[in-house]
Order: structure tokens, then sequence, then C-alpha cells
């Protein structure tokens, strides 16, 4: 009898502890940046010559400060608005009628009592339905990417994230794709609308994303209620 008490009073102190969450603390120490997607080439020094411009040198003197070569760095303005309208309508209409009667049998009209042999049958089917559905999505902010392969073609393939940390809990902001080196602004911006492939991802994790979140025990009975 102990032994059961124990288990009744343990049981909804585990069951209890299953559906909270406890809240994340950021380790104390120093902060560290995130790494570099890709580290520009050495430059090559100045060759004895007595020449102004060298190739392979990072003299540039008829060039902008647009990103070109592995390592640079650009702007991405990232401006996505995602509007979806969907709507749907459904209607069918069936109706069948069937009648049949014996009328005379080798001259003889067939009786059964009072009722002359005669079947009848109708029958009727509607279905209705409609369908609607909406989706608005807006991401604007300001991130900077780094080139991390220049193509043959001059594309430019680019990669960046950006780390923030909230009241104990980390916003992350993840851009990568290709852009053509065109349409590279000469204040060295492009708008993600311009990037080719272009993958962009706005996460994060702690206290306010573990609230949102179903608990495991509560997710268990939801998989099995069949309403």
């Amino acid at each position: 009898m102990q032994f059961l008490r124990v288990l009744l009073v343990a049981v909804p102190g585990l069951m209890l502890g299953a559906c909270a969450t406890s809240p994340q603390h950021a380790a104390d120490g120093q902060l560290k940046p995130l790494p570099i997607p890709a580290v520009p080439e050495p430059m090559n020094a100045h060759a004895a010559n007595g020449s102004i411009w060298q190739p392979g040198t990072n003299v540039a003197l008829f060039e902008d400060t647009r990103a070109h070569r592995v390592g640079d760095l650009i702007t991405v303005l990232i401006q996505e608005n995602a509007n979806a309208t969907k709507t749907t309508n459904t209607t069918i209409n069936k109706s069948d009628s069937i009648s049949a009667g014996l009328t005379s049998f080798f001259g003889v009209v067939p009786t059964l009592g009072a009722y002359s042999p005669s079947i009848g049958a109708n029958s009727a089917q509607k279905f209705g339905g409609n369908g609607a559905t909406a989706q608005s999505n807006t991401f604007t902010t300001t991130l900077q990417a780094t080139v991390v392969q220049v193509m043959s073609n001059g594309n430019l393939e680019i990669s960046g994230q950006k780390e923030v940390m909230l009241n104990g809990g980390h916003e992350y902001i993840r851009v990568v794709g290709v852009v053509r080196s065109a349409d590279v602004s000469p204040q060295n911006t492009v708008s993600s609308i311009q990037i080719a492939n272009a993958r962009v991802e706005y996460s994060g994790n702690g206290s306010v994303y573990e609230a949102a979140k179903v608990p495991w025990l509560a997710s268990f009975f939801l998989s099995l209620w069949p309403f």
C-alpha cells in the first residue's frame, strides 16, 4: 500500500514535468563570431618591374566597389511578399426514375387481390461542396552575404546568415542563392527577388518558441484521439 501511494504521487508529477518546458539560458562567455563561408584568395605582392598595375593584385584603378570575387561582401535586401488565394465550387445533381407494370398476361389481366402487379422507383442524389483558402506572408530585412563562388559565366553564388539573441532566445536569418553580377547595384546591394535558387530561412529557439509547441505527452494523446 505504501508503494502504491508513492506511485500515485510520483506519476502525476512526472506527467506535469513532461508537459512543462524549462527556459533556456545563454551560457556566459565571450561572444564568438559565426564562421565565414568563404575566405578571399591571397593577393600577390607587387613585382619590382616599375609597373603600377599588376595582374592578380588588389590594385583596381577602373573597377567599382561591387562584389565580384570570392570573399567579397554583398548586401541582400530581403523583400518577400507572398499572397495566394484559391476558391473551388463543386455541384453534382443526379436523378433516376424507374417504373414497370404488367397490364396483361396472355389476354388475362393479372391481379393480386386489389392490387395490379407494377413496380416504380425514384431516386435523387445531390452533392454540393465549397472550399476556399487564403495565405499572405511578408518578410523584410537586410542581411550581409559573402560570395562563395564565381561561376564561369560571371554569376555569383552567395551565402549569409545572421544570429540575434533576444531574452534568452536565438533568432536565425539565413539566405543562399545565385546572383547575376549585372543585378548588383552600384551600392553593392541586390534584392532577394533577383536571387535564383534562393533559400531564405527565418527561424529561432528559446522560451517563446517552446511556448508555441505542443508538449510531447499532449501530442501523444492527440495522435491517439480519433476525432
